[in-house]
């Protein structure tokens, strides 16, 4: 796993932009804001202005898919952080990590070819158009993209994305 000296704070928003569920930094950080909207309580983070957070952003990112994955660093108590906010089937994964706090372990490094793949589906390439931009068939991307989760430990090509941003593979 990464090693981390704090842990990323996960919120996950229904479809209609409520706070469904938090992990426990994401409570300590935000405060328990089960059936909020997601944009009220990333407001709350004083110092967070430029966020791409707006009452629609949800439903939006939904209705985008993964070509719409948002991603906003900002500066807050003095340090950098990441909020990166990516769609899934119904819901929105949405991440905040200070930056320099993430690292990748030396088992989490990726080819040249992962990053290209890692980059195309940040981009919401799909196996298939990824594999004709790059020269290669679609079985092949597909390899590479269960490397891509087994190394960042990830399910879903969206937790994938989102581990990119987290580990610094994608800006």
């Amino acid at each position: 796993m990464a090693t981390t000296t704090q842990r990323t704070a996960i919120t996950i928003v229904t479809r209609d932009g409520t706070v469904d569920r938090q992990n426990r930094a994401s409570r300590q950080l935000l405060g328990d804001c089960s059936g909020q909207r997601c944009c009220d309580a990333m407001a709350s983070l004083h110092g967070s202005g430029g966020l791409p957070c707006h009452a629609d952003c949800a439903p939006q990112l939904l209705a985008a898919g993964l070509e719409r994955t948002a991603a906003a660093s900002f500066r807050r108590g003095g340090r950098q952080h990441l909020l990166t906010c990516v769609p899934t089937d119904d819901r929105v994964v949405c991440s905040l990590t200070a930056s320099g706090t993430v690292q990748p372990a030396a088992w989490q490094a990726l080819t040249r070819r992962e990053l290209s793949v890692l980059e195309l589906l940040a981009e919401g390439e799909t196996a298939s158009s990824a594999a004709v931009r790059l020269g290669l068939s679609t079985s092949t991307v597909r390899t590479h993209v269960e490397k891509l989760r087994l190394k960042l430990g990830a399910s879903t090509q969206a937790a994938v994305v989102a581990r990119g941003y987290q580990l610094g593979y994608l800006t």
